[in-house]
């Protein structure tokens, strides 16, 4: 209830978006723990992106958005692009995550003190905003508010098992109305029993071009939630999850949903380990959570007018305020500059940015130019032989092998394009007037046509400059890549393959 009051829409969405999501998890879920369901992140995401759509019915833009939401899970699923989350750094996520607890937080501002104010989805201007309209705070909000905080904290020291949020609001709501403080506090307006019934939703090319990007965005989103905790439960539990499918079932969950008046879903955190902690082993579990909360709202629909909006704002609150992880901001810190910088620059885009899904676009790019970066450093050493057949070859410093009668290159791992410019920086440092050179790519996994045209620009510098290049361990494949880039013709000798050794090589020269 708490998360669609984030969206701005009827707490019953809420309930029946939690009832119908946990039984198509039980269909279309992997995982035995994952427990899908409304999450934080994922309803601020949602909000934020349909804060600036103008125009059409508020309810009808979020099932249509849902809608593409899983679409776009569904297809990265299907041709296996879901696996690409895996490559989005620590420090974007920790970063990313941060920043959504101070919107999070900012946001039920508002409802916890009882002010009445318009959202905002960027921290400053959200700041702004309680000041430009600040009133007289509502005492009674503020109490509230607090002793729901109050209560999930002496619940959850007692015993963390104990349903500490769900136990604040009943006792709040008794609160309530023992001492008839409805007409002093802002309380659930408009609730209606509403049952899932099937709707269809009604999609148009403009709105579906208005949406796309923050459709793609908030899709990618949830497949970072679902990762985080499919790792995090395979420690506990031991379970292998193929991602793929599970993305394609949370795809086929959040369409399916559009269709039943709810909003987007993902993993929770928070139900997923309390499932497993309980001792909970199949998917089956979460059926039994939607029944109960079909009954929730079947025969207690009448108690929850009573329910106080600052109780529903603390809950969120505590929630989001667990998503911090200050033991990994800390590390993610502390590990290199590079990272620091990716998570402080993340996190300011988070919070400053006018939609959430710039920032989610955003920590893609830096997890992408992150692997780049880190892909673009290779193995490249020089290699020295003594002359004796049974020791090993010594890697040695340029200036220690400049006098040698031929300058050995080690080369190892993958050379793609953008580890040519690092290739061609060792190539040119490596580079002597009138002397000869061994190419050493036995340890070569793969190299493209980048990085081959390196080598012939080496090769041909060499060979204008009274030198001449002999390449030693060329598998097969290498061989062949050789030839068809026109190398292997400018070679003035025989190109010496896998068993032929750098000392056969040299002792044939010598």
């Amino acid at each position: 209830m708490a998360y669609a009051l984030i969206i701005g829409i009827n707490p019953i969405y809420g309930l029946i978006t939690s009832i119908i999501s946990m039984v198509l998890g039980t269909v279309f879920g992997v995982s035995n723990y994952l427990i899908v369901g409304p999450t934080n992140i994922m309803a601020i995401a949602i909000a934020s992106s349909l804060s600036t759509i103008q125009g059409g019915n508020y309810l009808s833009l979020v099932f249509v958005l849902t809608f593409l939401i899983g679409l776009c899970q569904l297809l990265l699923g299907i041709f296996k692009l879901g696996n690409l989350v895996n490559y989005i750094s620590h420090p974007v996520i920790v970063g990313l995550t941060t920043g959504v607890v101070l919107i999070i937080c900012l946001g039920q501002i508002d409802d916890f003190l009882g002010l009445n104010m318009d959202s905002s989805f960027n921290l400053f201007t959200g700041f702004f905003q309680i000041v430009k309209n600040y009133s007289p705070i509502n005492t009674y909000s503020l109490c509230t508010g607090l002793v729901t905080i109050a209560i999930i904290i002496i619940f959850k020291k007692i015993n963390p098992r104990i349903p500490a949020y769900l136990g604040a609001i009943m006792i709040t709501i008794f609160i309530v109305f023992i001492f008839n403080l409805d007409a002093k506090l802002q309380g659930i307006e408009q609730f209606s029993t509403i049952l899932p019934t099937l709707n269809p939703i009604s999609l148009n090319l403009n709105l579906v071009k208005k949406l796309f990007s923050s459709a793609l965005s908030i899709a990618i989103l949830g497949f970072i939630q679902i990762v985080s905790i499919v790792k995090s439960l395979e420690e506990k539990s031991g379970e292998d999850v193929e991602l793929n499918r599970e993305f394609i079932g949370q795809g086929l969950i959040n369409i399916i949903c559009s269709f039943f008046n709810c909003f987007a879903v993902s993993g929770s955190f928070t139900r997923s380990f309390v499932n497993y902690d309980t001792g909970a082993r199949t998917r089956v579990s979460q059926f039994f959570t939607a029944l109960f909360l079909l009954l929730f709202i079947l025969i207690l629909s009448p108690v929850i007018k009573y329910i106080p909006v600052p109780s529903l704002s603390a809950v969120v609150i505590m929630a989001a305020i667990k998503m911090i992880d200050i033991p990994n901001i800390v590390r993610s810190l502390k590990t290199t500059k590079f990272d620091a910088v990716v998570l402080i620059v993340t996190f300011m885009t988070t919070i400053l940015a006018p939609r959430l899904d710039y920032a989610i676009y955003f920590g893609v790019l830096v997890s992408i130019i992150l692997m780049l970066r880190n892909t673009s450093y290779i193995d490249y050493s020089h290699i020295y032989y003594n002359g004796e057949e049974d020791e090993e070859f010594l890697h040695e410093s340029l200036q220690n092998v400049q006098e040698n009668d031929f300058i050995v290159i080690n080369l190892g791992g993958n050379f793609h394009f953008n580890s040519a410019e690092n290739l061609k920086k060792e190539l040119n440092e490596s580079f002597c007037k009138n002397k000869d050179f061994i190419i050493r790519v036995r340890d070569v996994e793969n190299i493209d046509i980048t990085s081959l045209k390196e080598l012939e620009k080496f090769i041909e510098k060499v060979q204008n400059n009274g030198g001449d290049v002999f390449f030693s361990g060329v598998n097969d494949s290498l061989y062949k890549s050789l030839q068809e880039c026109g190398i292997r013709e400018k070679l003035k000798k025989e190109i010496y393959l896998n068993q032929i050794s750098i000392y056969f090589l040299l002792q044939k020269m010598l």
